[in-house]
């Protein structure tokens, strides 16, 4: 597909050259930006590949026909290619992202193939637009906690996993769990530990029975989560 866009720009800049063969200052009068790229975020957890609707905005002068090809990458790999046009797509378009293969995390949108004129090819575009944006493609997370009490030690245990498309399945994950316990209608954090091979533990000394979670804040490429409650 990129090929035969390639191809289409090609033969529009060729006529574009036979039609006005020296760009004279009225071509000066046409311009074509990219003002804004960008996407929803998304969160998956399966290994299914996804179509992403990408949104751009622009503003034109001088100019009826254009295209725009906006490269969609991932730590600087190309994943694909997002296509508008005057005469299709030319506010929103489709890109496909497979996170087995491209992974989680932060992609980017941009920079920006452009081509564009006007009827009589007077006013002719062809230019790199750096205009950028960006999606995250995050990953399902899953928290667990059990309690066990001895005496007046109540132990606490948490379990967190990541949905991993590259791994096919959950693995382990070891993100800052915020060890929570229920102080009238509000969670108030007693201890924040980091997970080791998706486990964390916790020890409280109390008499009293009290309502306990575990809970933990999102990254670029996992989502954050809230086990359910446990009483002890």
């Amino acid at each position: 597909m990129k090929f035969i866009r390639r191809a289409f720009v090609s033969a529009i800049a060729a006529v574009a050259l036979v039609v006005g063969p020296a760009v004279s200052a009225e071509a000066a009068g046409g311009s074509f930006d990219v003002t804004k790229l960008s996407a929803k975020s998304i969160v998956v957890s399966n290994s299914n590949c996804r179509n992403i609707d990408v949104n751009m905005s622009h503003k034109k002068s001088g100019v009826s026909e254009w295209m725009v090809d906006a490269d969609v990458t991932r730590g600087g790999g190309v994943v694909d290619y997002a296509f508008f046009a005057n005469d299709g797509n030319s506010k929103r378009t489709r890109v496909m992202v497979c996170p087995d293969w491209s992974g989680l995390g932060k992609y980017s949108l941009g920079p920006s193939e452009v081509i564009a004129n006007n009827s009589s090819y007077s006013n002719f575009v062809d230019r790199t637009d750096y205009t950028k944006g960006s999606f995250y493609v995050r990953g399902k997370t899953y928290a667990s906690l059990s309690t066990k009490r001895s005496g007046k030690t109540v132990s606490l245990t948490s379990k967190t996993k990541v949905y991993n498309p590259e791994k096919y399945g959950k693995v382990n994950y070891n993100p800052k769990v915020k060890f929570q316990v229920k102080s009238g209608s509000k969670w108030k954090t007693i201890k924040t530990v980091t997970a080791n091979k998706g486990k964390a533990t916790y020890k409280v000394k109390t008499k009293s029975k009290k309502s306990y979670r575990v809970t933990f804040s999102q990254v670029s490429w996992a989502t954050g989560a809230t086990s359910k409650s446990a009483k002890r």
